[in-house]
């Protein structure tokens, strides 16, 4: 299990992978997180969502493009396609993980 510290630096490359529309960069912390222990609906909410909600605010302000958002979408996608096999193998997390599977 990482430390708090290294959590934190995890989830922040989530997020600036989301910002950035990194793919490779959204798969590749999602295996550390794994590797690391952290919670897999954790390092979704705590990074890739937080990430999702940047830019929903640049879009209301203006700031970027709605191609942005779907683009953005997609990086987190794959992102969640390495955690997804944790979650759903976890009883307690696939209950939590239903309806993001299904908005997916």
């Amino acid at each position: 299990m990482q430390t708090g510290t290294e959590t934190t630096i995890l989830l922040a490359r989530a997020k600036k992978a989301i910002i950035e529309h990194d793919n490779s960069a959204a798969k590749q912390v999602s295996y550390e997180a794994l590797d690391a222990g952290i919670s897999p609906l954790e390092f979704i909410e705590l990074g890739f969502i937080e990430g999702m909600k940047v830019l929903g605010d640049l879009f209301e302000h203006g700031d970027i493009d709605l191609q942005d958002i779907f683009e953005a979408s997609l990086t987190m996608n794959i992102g969640i396609d390495v955690l997804r096999p944790h979650i759903i193998s976890s009883p307690e997390n696939a209950y939590a993980f239903e309806d993001l599977v299904l908005m997916i």
